[in-house]
């Protein structure tokens, strides 16, 4: 029997928090790939060429960039599942309508323990 592994991406500009959450992803789940972007033009190539199973996205960059990778990820072949990380007010994501355009939505807060673990396995397993 072959199983498949699942490529897990995450954009965020602070390099600890990526390696932190990757870290944290491959503790819940053995059969994933995680790559990382610092960046959204990073990222937008990384979804093009590389096709995710899930992106976990930093909201905090600029609202348009944002926004554009969204674009992108909504018009990528493939089902891609999207979790929205903020470390800010919620109140971005709602005044955005990102809430409606994404699987999950999870302050960085909660980015630990068993939350987070819960929306590892929904999020990768459902992918």
């Amino acid at each position: 029997m072959l199983l498949n592994r699942k490529k897990v991406m995450i954009v965020d500009p602070s390099s600890i928090f990526r390696r932190e959450l990757k870290t944290v992803i491959q503790s819940h789940e053995t059969l994933v790939d995680v790559i990382g972007a610092d960046s959204i033009s990073a990222a937008e190539d990384m979804i093009r060429n590389q096709l995710p199973s899930v992106v976990f996205l930093d909201v905090g960059f600029p609202q348009e960039q944002v926004l554009s990778l969204i674009d992108v990820i909504n018009g990528a072949a493939g089902d891609i599942r999207l979790v929205l990380l903020t470390g800010q007010d919620s109140a971005f994501v709602q005044a955005a309508g990102l809430q409606d355009r994404a699987d999950c939505f999870l302050p960085k807060e909660q980015a630990v323990g068993l939350r987070l673990a819960d929306v590892i396995h929904e999020v990768i397993r459902q992918s």
